[in-house]
């Protein structure tokens, strides 16, 4: 589908959701979620606090929103590159560190949210409208729909296990469950030890993966 087929109306709907989460970003800086209030970010936006509720019925949606893009990004650069296996592993805790070091208030607000909830809450799907903004020279824009972190860990853990480079002692799917746990948790170990190096600190926790 191209950008052509796609009906104004949606094209402005997917404009306005990702300058609502530009808005929050920008507001954010080195604070909390909880700091940036609605008011600022529709402001930013341009846009009434009802059109925000109207894509974002609670404030936290944009934090699970702000998820659905990034591992977009993050499936779209690693498919455009030749890492796999633990590279890509490690440019993923990569991406997560500099993403961080441009709004530090998100990662740590995410990881507060989600030490909350009772599950994991439902990372929205990206509509066509949305992909095409955010992805105007893929090609193939449903694979990325698609993509998980989930599923870009397990195809990665896959790979370095082809790769030889996979310890014996886990099977895949622990794999895929220690890596969450590092993406997590090493970076708010990283944080709470104020360290300069935080890939120090994922390094640290791949040992447990690595032969």
């Amino acid at each position: 589908m191209t950008s052509d087929m796609i009906s104004l109306r949606e094209k402005k709907k997917a404009k306005t959701k990702l300058a609502l989460l530009e808005g929050c970003l920008e507001r954010i800086g080195e604070g909390t979620f909880r700091s940036v209030l609605v008011e600022d970010i529709c402001q930013f936006a341009e846009v009434s606090k009802v059109t925000f509720f109207k894509f974002f019925p609670q404030k936290e949606d944009l934090l699970t929103y702000f998820m659905s893009i990034w591992q977009a990004e993050c499936f779209v650069e690693l498919s455009n590159s030749s890492k796999r296996g633990l590279e890509a592993i490690r440019y993923i805790f990569a991406k997560v560190i500099e993403d961080g070091k441009k709004h530090p208030g998100i990662m740590l607000s995410l990881i507060s949210f989600l030490s909350e909830q009772r599950m994991h809450p439902c990372v929205p799907a990206l509509s066509e409208a949305e992909l095409i903004l955010l992805f105007p020279d893929e090609a193939n824009r449903s694979a990325i729909a698609k993509m998980s972190l989930y599923d870009i860990f397990k195809k990665s853990v896959e790979e370095a296990r082809v790769d030889g480079h996979l310890t014996p002692r886990v099977s895949d799917e622990e794999a895929v469950v220690l890596l969450f746990s590092m993406f997590y948790g090493a970076y708010l170990s990283a944080h709470l030890f104020r360290a300069n190096d935080f890939m120090a600190f994922y390094e640290i926790h791949l040992k447990s993966l690595v032969k």
